[in-house]
């Protein structure tokens, strides 16, 4: 609900500057910024996309997406001296292309649909301090590096408020391979013990839907 309350505001800004100045010509390009349902201050989910228009029912946009997500976490173990601190950053930042069609076209709304490719870089941190009974601690911390590729799919509606300005909603679907390199250090009471370090690989199914806002021109 937060991100509409964003996408509103945003609107409402741009067609203070833009709505004055109308084209009759069609616009050859635009700047479109997506965010997610959920977007909160410490979990942000993003799309950057400039788009081609090549015609009236096909479009080309290249785009960058951005993941960033914290967590800070105590736990406590109810009757007894232990607890638990648990902290995480994960962030990753996508790359890639769409090529979208004109689905259903009736007057101010457009029905669109599209596929594209997507390429990933991403890194996570996790860490877990646990105090114990007798002084305690130990100390877990993991680092995952993810590279990935895939295709995704696309499906939205988009309000052209004006012929400048388009508020528009999508459900974007991501397949990907996936190839992570961890690492894993554990100490008790301050000694150490030998990192150990993993490779894996798979296939991850995604979705998320965006929100957004695109500046035609």
């Amino acid at each position: 609900m937060k991100s509409r309350y964003v996408v509103v505001a945003l609107v409402l800004f741009i067609s203070s500057l833009l709505y004055s100045q109308e084209i009759t010509t069609n616009p050859k390009y635009a700047l479109s910024f997506g965010i997610s349902e959920n977007f909160r201050l410490n979990k942000f989910i993003m799309d950057i996309s400039g788009k081609k228009i090549l015609d009236e029912s096909h479009q080309f946009r290249l785009f960058l997406a951005p993941r960033i997500s914290s967590k800070l976490e105590e736990v406590e173990t109810s009757g007894t001296t232990q607890s638990q601190d648990i902290e995480s950053l994960n962030y990753s930042l996508g790359v890639g292309a769409d090529y979208l069609w004109i689905l259903i076209k009736n007057e101010d709304i457009n029905m669109f649909g599209g596929t594209g490719l997507i390429i990933t870089y991403g890194f996570n941190n996790s860490k877990s301090t646990s105090n114990g009974p007798n002084n305690e601690k130990s100390v877990n911390e993991l680092n995952n590096q993810l590279i990935s590729a895939g295709i995704r799919g696309t499906v939205g509606v988009e309000w052209m408020v004006s012929n400048k300005i388009g508020i528009h909603s999508e459900y974007i679907f991501t397949g990907s391979y996936n190839y992570n390199d961890s690492e894993n250090k554990f100490s008790l009471n301050g000694t150490a013990n030998p990192t150990n370090t993993r490779t894996s690989n798979g296939i991850l199914l995604d979705s998320v839907v965006l929100f957004g806002v695109s500046i035609y021109f």
